[in-house]
């Protein structure tokens, strides 16, 4: 699991923020299908599912991969919100 959700954040992380497109590859012996929407200036889950070789979906999987990737969005938008004030803060300084 940890490996699905290193590659996950290396995907958001070399995605564009407005518009991060949905994460769908085959790692090891499963199917990994997440959907991220955007709103206001929020990353959001909306899907996330693990699916066996037959595309059988994998319950628990799939819930213990939405348990593991809502702490990286949660440090991913903070990490937005804080880089996005300090550059506010620095035109301000530039300004004045």
């Amino acid at each position: 699991m940890e490996r699905i959700v290193r590659h996950i954040t290396r995907h958001l992380n070399e995605s564009d923020r407005t518009d991060i497109a949905d994460f769908d590859t085959l790692i090891g012996d499963v199917r990994i299908c997440v959907e991220f929407e955007t709103y206001m200036d929020t990353v959001l889950l909306k899907t996330s599912e693990v699916l066996d070789r037959d595309w059988d979906l994998l319950d628990e999987d799939s819930a213990v991969l939405a348990s593991r990737l809502k702490p990286v969005l949660e440090e991913y938008n903070r990490n937005h919100r804080e880089a996005f004030a300090q550059a506010h803060h620095v035109i301000s300084d530039r300004i004045f």
